[in-house]
């Protein structure tokens, strides 16, 4: 009896090893294939070779691929060009060369000169127009009382000067000048001048002109002219 004991509970036994193992077997497959890996002793390296090169083999720049490249490397493929010239990055565009240099806009043009030689002598004259004033240029409003007038050469210009009055505003006869020399290409600007007074700068090229007025006593305006006109031939 007690011997069919022995063998009895050696046999339970058995059967619970047998159990647990086929238990674990069937949780290590499970994780195997969770995880992906193969199962063990069917490993896809061919004999003689290493893990590292079954997981680099045909990658540019890994070790055992032929194309070994140093720590840090960035260099871009390039394209190689037939002759020999240095290649140029792929996805860089080369701009081509400046085929000339650019011009500047050409220098105006000087106006026609507004007085021609022969320039006339130094002279003034009280009271009324010296010979060589140039009224076509520079008339007088009308009912304009002269005090003096005067020209005077000076290395290629004429220098003209006159002193009057005229029974206008001071506006009125700005505006007349205005008039006047901006239909010759004239510009104008204002410039600081004296209580009461008004003072107007003309320009065109190198021809100046200077126009101050002063209210009179009797409403009327007084006013002075000095300008600088460029001769035709410089004489």
């Amino acid at each position: 009896m007690k011997t069919k004991w022995l063998v009895a509970a050696g046999a339970g036994v058995a059967a619970l090893l047998g159990g647990t193992a086929v238990a674990l077997d069937q949780m290590t497959a499970a994780e195997s294939s969770v995880s992906g890996a193969p199962p063990a002793g069917n490993s896809p390296h061919t004999a003689g070779s290493s893990p590292g090169d079954a997981g680099t083999a045909g990658v540019p720049g890994a070790p055992g691929s032929g194309g070994e490249a140093s720590a840090g490397s960035t260099a871009a493929p390039s394209r190689g060009s037939a002759d020999g010239a240095a290649s140029v990055p792929v996805g860089r565009e080369v701009l081509p060369p400046v085929s000339a240099t650019p011009t500047g806009l050409p220098a105006p043009t000087a106006p026609a000169a507004l007085v021609s030689a022969p320039l006339p002598a130094a002279a003034s004259a009280q009271g009324g127009i010296v010979d060589g004033y140039p009224t076509d240029i520079l008339p007088f409003p009308d009912a304009t009382v002269l005090v003096s007038t005067s020209v005077s050469p000076a290395e290629g210009t004429l220098q003209v000067a006159a002193d009057a009055i005229a029974p206008l505003s001071q506006d009125a006869v700005a505006g007349h000048y205005q008039q006047v020399l901006g239909g010759l290409g004239f510009w104008s600007e204002p410039v600081p001048a004296a209580d009461g007074q008004r003072a107007i700068r003309f320009g065109r090229g190198t021809d100046s002109l200077t126009f101050t007025a002063s209210t009179t006593g009797t409403g009327g305006t007084r006013f002075m002219l000095l300008g600088n006109l460029r001769a035709a031939d410089g004489g």
